[in-house]
């Protein structure tokens, strides 16, 4: 081989690599601008918006849950058609599109006066927010590396999107502290914000395949949505999956007063979260790596079965040790589940119309997390306590551990176009 064949091919791994890392780095982007549309970024300017809203009182804030939920089920719906349109048209657009749209969205809602518009502004930021630009980030990624490589790639992805989350945040939590400002002021800025990233999608190639997978013919090879939807793994996956959301929604909202009712004090409570952070990372990346060794079905039982222990263990926690052997299994769980549901579709069925398919899974996986805190919440009111919600949810979810492990995967001769 001659130096300028050697120079030739360095110079294209170099390019590719950096293709690669853009890929990835614009989906963490387009996942932290889900930001206003997720329940966690919605709640960082609750309190001030009920009090504008004069629904701080009791019954305004059953109100305003009522409308955050249907606003969270109808949103769900934006999955189906964003993934349609990500399949047939050019990535860029689409992400450009989604992003100037959830910030006009995000903007409007800032001037909003009546209750009416305030739930139609809620429905629309968690439909073009929580729904589709989550399908849109994903499916980026999903679609730009092989089956081999898509393990690892979705693990960076979800580590480098988290800095991002936590400097919005930070910001918010800043202009709250410091600058004094309203939460309208703060919710006009970050609607100008996610129109103005909404040029990071010119960073990325037209196609959402890498030349890698063009080669390889996986671009237009793999399922379509219906026979995805024929498939077993398709059920068992997004069924477990979104069963899995519900649990840590409620968990996530209720975890203070759990604690408490553990007897652990609020310091703990903070402490749990750290562990859970740090673990659910390292949990990405061991499982990213996995996920080329071990039948995916196989990982799924082994990520329920942890869950199932952790919420029988919280239950007879009494010691401080114990609260922390919750917190490692919660993290392990967490991490794995995430990576499963970013990595299984691309996997199992291709890129035929893999948008579609992440849509309905998407979908599911929403519609399920709405769900979760009005679980907890009438179990609480109905027995005083959240044992018995946890020990219900783990025989469930041991039940799916068991269904997950025989669940047949999808054959791999993938049907071409």
């Amino acid at each position: 081989m001659s130096a300028a064949t050697i120079a030739i091919d360095s110079k294209q791994r170099s390019d590719d690599w950096y293709a690669d890392f853009i890929v990835v780095l614009v989906g963490a982007i387009a996942m932290a601008a889900t930001y206003p549309g997720r329940t966690h970024g919605l709640g960082m300017v609750t309190e001030p918006l009920l009090k504008d809203f004069q629904l701080s009182t009791p019954d305004g804030r059953v109100l305003f849950a009522t409308i955050n939920f249907w606003a969270t089920i109808i949103g769900s719906a934006f999955c189906i058609p964003i993934g349609w349109l990500f399949d047939r048209y050019d990535r860029r657009w689409v992400l450009a599109v989604n992003l100037i749209l959830l910030g006009v969205v995000v903007i409007g809602m800032s001037q909003v006066s009546s209750l009416w518009a305030l739930a139609v502004a809620i429905t629309l930021t968690r439909g073009l927010g929580q729904s589709a630009l989550s399908v849109v980030s994903i499916t980026i990624v999903a679609k730009s590396f092989s089956a081999q490589r898509l393990g690892m790639a979705m693990a960076w992805y979800s580590v480098l999107s988290a800095p991002f989350h936590l400097g919005l945040i930070k910001g918010v939590g800043w202009a709250f502290t410091w600058d004094d400002a309203s939460w309208r002021t703060i919710w006009a800025g970050i609607g100008f914000s996610l129109i103005a990233i909404s040029l990071c999608g010119t960073l990325l190639r037209s196609k959402s395949s890498s030349p890698e997978t063009i080669q390889a013919g996986s671009e237009t090879t793999g399922f379509t949505l219906s026979q995805a939807l024929r498939t077993p793994a398709f059920w068992t996956f997004s069924l477990t999956i979104s069963l899995w959301g519900m649990i840590y929604s409620g968990v996530a909202l209720f975890n203070e007063d759990i604690f408490s009712e553990r007897g652990f004090d609020r310091d703990l409570y903070f402490n749990i979260l750290s562990v859970v952070t740090v673990v659910a990372v390292c949990a990405k990346f061991f499982f990213g790596w996995l996920v080329n060794y071990v039948p995916l079905n196989r990982l799924l039982a082994v990520c329920l079965f942890v869950t199932s222990i952790s919420l029988v263990g919280l239950t007879q926690a009494t010691q401080v040790w114990h609260a922390y052997t919750y917190g490692v299994g919660l993290g392990i769980a967490s991490g794995a589940v995430a990576l499963l549901f970013f990595t299984t579709w691309g996997k199992l069925y291709g890129n035929r119309e893999l948008g579609r398919i992440q849509g309905v899974a998407q979908m599911l996986t929403v519609f399920a997390s709405a769900a979760g805190p009005i679980v907890f919440s009438a179990s609480k009111r109905a027995t005083t306590s959240y044992t018995f919600i946890f020990l219900i949810l783990a025989v469930l979810t041991l039940v799916m551990a068991a269904t997950a492990a025989l669940t047949p995967m999808p054959k791999s001769n993938l049907q071409s176009t």
